[in-house]
């Protein structure tokens, strides 16, 4: 007689091998739906960082030299939807030995959406602060909160829009007769308004479409940013953009209108 340890295990190596089918192929479309279901929550929930950045040096008759960098990151959770992004741009000439900064600028943003019941539907309390000093201003800033949704929301297109009242708060350049520079405090209410439209050609190819506007009384500030981007590898891009910027609250002799064109190397941290 077998002992019982061995008996044991004689059965169970037997009831598993000499399973039925249907056993085998619910165990099998129980792991497939489980894996489904983790792949889309860490899809849906997770957080992601890249980072952009772009040189440009030009020697001999001309002596340029242009620098922008860029950190974007999103995070999804299960009730909030985060946006953050920070931007340098600095460009200097050389002229005679003299350098010559003609571009300097510091952009810091962040959105924070509340998801609500309704699917898509969110509150999202947005807040901005920008440094740039050939616009008239010493600095600008604004902080804004409302409504925030998706028009629609597709496997390979989204349109996503917000809207809601808001404060700013800025220091523009005052310059009298003598020449003499000082800074007039601007505090105003606004409505803050904004457009976000992705369209994904294929998993390495991507065109987004930004519009944001922030109106006052005495200013108005608009943004469009235009933007195609290709995978080189995996986890490094190229993108090709186009910015306008607009601002008429300057007192100043300034241009309302000021536009980029940049290429440059966008690199997904995670």
């Amino acid at each position: 007689m077998l002992p019982i340890k061995t008996t044991i295990t004689f059965i169970v190596f037997c009831s598993l091998f000499f399973a039925p089918p249907s056993v085998s192929a619910s165990n099998d479309l129980l792991k497939m739906l489980y894996l489904k279901e983790k792949k889309k929550k860490e899809k849906d929930e997770g957080i992601n960082l890249s980072g952009e950045f772009g040189v440009l040096a030009a020697n001999g008759n001309t002596n340029t030299t242009t620098f922008k960098a860029a950190l974007r990151s999103e995070h999804e959770t299960t009730h909030w939807s985060n946006n953050y992004g920070g931007e340098i741009t600095y460009k200097q000439n050389e002229v005679e030995n003299d350098i010559i900064v003609s571009a300097q600028r510091l952009l810091l943003n962040a959105q924070l959406d509340y998801k609500l019941p309704a699917k898509n539907k969110r509150l999202f309390v947005y807040a901005e602060y920008e440094d740039d000093r050939f616009n008239g201003f010493r600095y600008q800033s604004a902080l804004a909160t409302g409504w925030s949704a998706h028009a629609w929301k597709e496997e390979n297109s989204q349109l996503r829009y917000s809207i809601g009242p808001g404060y700013s708060y800025s220091e523009r350049e005052v310059v009298d007769a003598e020449n003499h520079k000082s800074y007039d405090i601007l505090k105003e209410v606004i409505v803050r308004a904004s457009l976000d439209y992705r369209f994904s050609f294929n998993k390495n190819a991507k065109f987004r479409q930004f519009l944001s506007t922030e109106a006052g009384q005495e200013s108005n500030r608009s943004r469009s940013e235009t933007s195609i981007s290709a995978n080189l590898v995996e986890t490094l891009a190229m993108k090709l953009s186009f910015v306008m910027s607009y601002n008429d609250g300057t007192l100043q002799q300034n241009e309302d209108l000021s536009t980029e064109t940049s290429i440059s190397l966008v690199y997904q941290f995670f």
